[in-house]
């Protein structure tokens, strides 16, 4: 899930009830926060370099990997 909007449009509210709300009912919750202006959008989603044809991996796709391989592993995160 992502959250998007303006700031102070209540993204961090949202998440932190929605973790909590999983959290209660016994659903594993893991998050992870990443501001994309602070990054370029080759270095947010990955690239191929046109050269050697070789993928390098973004941000987003490191996350999601790193969260599927502990998926278990962690206790609620709040």
């Amino acid at each position: 899930m992502f959250l998007i909007g303006n700031p102070g449009s209540g993204k961090t509210t949202i998440w932190k009830n929605m973790a909590e709300a999983f959290s209660n009912v016994g659903t594993e919750t893991i998050y992870d926060i990443v501001d994309p202006k602070a990054v370029t959008s080759d270095e947010l989603f990955g690239c191929m370099n046109v050269k050697t044809k070789e993928w390098k991996d973004g941000v987003l796709s490191v996350m999601m990997r790193d969260m599927n391989k502990c998926q278990g592993k962690f206790k609620t995160t709040q």
